[in-house]
């Protein structure tokens, strides 16, 4: 029998998570529209297998069963609807008898008369009307620690009703981040990055301000014959990336360097490193966008040093008009520009070749 599962990913690249999914799962059916934006919707056997696969990917967030999906309006009486929508899914399966429930809901959007705690209130509420009328007694509602967590999500205009499967902790949050540097890049956004370059094993892959070392780990759990670098002019995020390779188990594949990203030629041969991912910092951020500016002037120029011929850079930035131009004028090429997701920013990942 086959179910829908609802899947998350930062907004801006469900291609490159659907694209995992397919390879992980390649009996999947994936639904991908625009106005899901960081939502996607997969078809396939509900098993063991595949939900022990949607566990293990590295460019989503959440995984859930789909149990229901409708359309809700935006006032405080359109969330009546719920009650109907959760008597019409198939919630009575998920939560056995004597088991313990909870829901967790987000309201994404704006316009909207309610809160995500009113949508998880009603959900909650109309589980339990369900259980009384056709069981005679209702689950017991337990907010920390439930046997079950329910999801529901009110996401502009689209009521979604699901059953947790990944866990209450989104997985971007990696095991291995001990150091957690200010300004860390998502690591389901470093994988993704990786993949959108097209980074692959047997490369020079490379960090130039590395933080504490999110995208290098990422790729040393990728590429087993990389040669990976891990770059930062402080030797206190250097210390903290070196603490989150050895929790990952990978601090012998990467090679770590404490210096200034704006003369990397002093330390990298020229021509010599095939794949670049960087966070680098934003002048939104940091309060102050004219030494960010500056930064991107002298960095991209050491950058185009260093990369080899036919090497690809991937760089995420909030102030893209700026970062654009100091690329050309280094001499790459820009390829793409896509809008993703950063925290609570809209931010453009570039893709950079040399000319």
């Amino acid at each position: 029998m086959k179910t829908k599962y609802l899947v998350t990913c930062n907004p801006g690249l469900e291609d490159i998570a659907a694209k995992e999914i397919t390879e992980e799962l390649p009996s999947a059916r994936i639904l991908l529209r625009k106005e899901y934006k960081g939502r996607i919707i997969v078809e396939d056997e509900q098993d063991e297998y595949v939900m022990t696969r949607l566990i293990k990917l590295r460019s989503i967030h959440s995984a859930y069963i789909l149990l229901a999906q409708d359309t809700i309006g935006k006032t405080v009486s359109d969330l009546d609807k719920i009650y109907a929508i959760v008597e019409n899914s198939s919630i009575d399966r998920y939560i056995p008898a004597g088991a313990s429930f909870a829901v967790r809901a987000s309201r994404i959007g704006e316009g909207h008369e309610y809160t995500s705690m009113d949508v998880a209130r009603i959900t909650g509420d109309a589980i339990g009307r369900v259980y009384l009328e056709r069981y005679g007694s209702a689950p017991l509602v337990r907010l920390n620690s439930p046997s079950i967590t329910v999801y529901a999500e009110i996401d502009e205009d689209i009521y979604r009703l699901g059953i947790e499967i990944t866990g209450e902790r989104s997985l971007h949050r990696r095991g291995y981040r001990i150091y957690d540097h200010p300004a860390a890049l998502k690591a389901t956004l470093a994988y993704s990055m990786l993949r959108l370059i097209g980074a692959h094993d047997n490369s020079v892959i490379m960090d130039p301000m590395c933080g504490g070392g999110t995208v290098a780990i990422e790729a040393a759990l990728l590429f087993e014959n990389s040669k990976i670098l891990c770059v930062d002019k402080l030797s206190k995020h250097i210390r903290g990336a070196r603490i989150n390779a050895l929790a990952a188990r990978v601090y012998n594949r990467i090679h770590f360097y404490v210096h200034d990203a704006r003369r990397l030629e002093e330390i990298i041969p020229e021509d010599s490193v095939d794949f670049v991912v960087s966070n680098p910092p934003y002048g939104i951020r940091m309060g102050d966008p004219t030494s960010v500016r500056r930064l991107y002037r002298d960095f991209l120029p050491s950058l185009y040093k260093i990369m080899a011929p036919d090497g690809k850079a991937g760089v995420i930035t909030a102030d893209s008009h700026y970062f654009a131009k100091y690329a050309r004028e280094a001499g790459f090429k820009i390829t793409s520009a896509r809008k993703v997701r950063h925290g609570d920013l809209w931010a453009t990942i570039f893709i950079l070749e040399k000319h």
